[in-house]
């Protein structure tokens, strides 16, 4: 069964559309027909005005319209949009999803928080294969609003939690300088860790499988392995050890925006919010000790595509 899923971000919009076997969200692989994916921003200024601007709305309608389009054209029987933190959180929010569903002709999920964790969490886990379906693991999704932290065993979710840090948010709210100067990175750190240390007091110790997905989870994978070009493959579970992801975080914090900028491996829209992402992501890596960062490129849009094929299945809508 072919079917389209839409991931509104608070960075990025993405696009999936994949062949599934079965109707069931734990069932089957997706093979994925086609990926894409655009920087539309819509988390930025979402935490000083609580508003999503309508400017970057109406890009968002526009992106989601296209992406639903180039879904039709390639034959998915059943399209699902999901949004998250940034319309999950801003006050204006509805009315966003609302304008994006009319351009886009298709619904708009503002997922909960709980629903987010356990889709991506299964998503990521089922992605990875036999050694984390066998595995106690702690998956997490560190996106431009919020990071969903999610332990479990094999498939099965577990507790999770919602940490209100992003690539954008933790951007705007403490780096100025380029590149940042040590005072605003220790400032940085110091928030990023007592957020990580007061939501996540409850997850385990440390786990077997420390899997992260993500923008800057792809960027950190694509210059650990030297690539130039992303290529998922070449990316879903490769594991970044300890120490070379620290030499990663502090290559990054060491270069100019500029810079970043020009490297094959950042991609569009990435390079002004790439640190404080990598800085987060090596603090979660410090809080859940493990052999490795495992990464994976299955996140939230691969849940969703599961999803629209059980839907579909069942008599969904069908568009």
């Amino acid at each position: 069964m072919r079917v389209g899923a839409i991931d509104i971000g608070s960075n990025s919009i993405r696009l999936l559309v994949g062949d599934i076997a079965g109707t069931s969200p734990n069932g089957g692989n997706v093979k994925a027909v086609a990926r894409a994916s655009d920087t539309c921003r819509l988390g930025r200024g979402l935490g000083r005005s609580g508003l999503i601007d309508w400017g970057t709305a109406g890009r968002a309608a526009d992106l989601a319209a296209e992406f639903a389009r180039r879904a039709r054209a390639l034959g998915a029987v059943h399209t699902l949009i999901g949004a998250t933190a940034a319309l999950r959180s801003a006050s204006n929010g509805a009315e966003v999803a609302g304008l994006i569903a009319e351009r886009a002709g298709l619904p708009v999920r503002i997922l909960t928080g709980d629903e987010e964790a356990r889709l991506v969490y299964r998503a990521v886990v089922t992605g990875l294969g036999p050694p984390a379906l066998r595995s106690s693991c702690v998956v997490f999704d560190l996106g431009g609003g919020s990071t969903e932290v999610v332990s479990g065993m094999g498939a099965e979710a577990g507790r999770w939690v919602s940490l209100p840090i992003g690539a954008v948010s933790l951007t705007e709210r403490y780096l100025t300088t380029n590149p940042p100067s040590g005072h605003e990175r220790s400032v940085l750190e110091k928030a990023v860790r007592d957020e990580i240390m007061h939501g996540c007091a409850y997850l385990p110790e440390r786990s077997p499988v420390l899997a992260g997905v993500g923008g800057t989870v792809t960027v950190l994978a694509l210059l650990d392995r030297g690539l130039s070009t992303y290529e998922p493959s070449l990316i879903e579970g490769w594991v970044i050890a300890h120490h070379r992801l620290e030499g990663l975080v502090e290559r990054l914090a060491a270069s100019s925006q500029e810079d970043r900028r020009n490297w094959p491996a950042m991609g569009e829209g990435r390079a002004d919010i790439v640190v404080a992402g990598a800085v987060a992501v090596g603090l979660l890596a410090e809080r859940f000790p493990s052999a490795g960062l495992v990464c994976s490129t299955q996140g939230l849009r691969f849940a969703l595509a599961r999803l629209a094929a059980e839907e579909a299945g069942l008599g969904g809508d069908g568009r």
